[in-house]
């Protein structure tokens, strides 16, 4: 049997945190991307990203413990975030929030 190390649980728990923190910001950055970009009224484009964020969420859940290190599931999310995150702000620098 193959000890476990202190460096393996770090691993797994980062991952954790990437699947559960990540992946909540990244499906909310995704919420706001849709209400944006969707040709349909925002709260029909709102209802569909709600609909479709458990989906989402799962698939990055997947995506962080399938990758073959944990920096990797933190880099595949921030890749994925980075343009979400430019549409959001461009979305709510149009409404006047940001």
């Amino acid at each position: 049997m193959k000890a476990v190390t202190a460096g393996h649980r770090w691993s797994v728990f980062s991952r954790c945190v990437a699947a559960t923190l990540g992946g909540y910001a990244l499906v909310s950055l995704t919420h706001v991307a849709m209400v944006a970009l969707l040709p349909v009224a925002q709260h029909k484009a709102l209802l569909f990203a709600s609909q479709t964020g458990y989906l989402t969420w799962t698939g990055i859940i997947v995506w962080c413990f399938a990758a073959r290190t944990a920096r990797r599931a933190w880099t595949g999310l921030a890749i994925v975030a980075l343009p979400l995150l430019l549409v959001a702000g461009w979305f709510l620098a149009q409404r006047g929030v940001a």
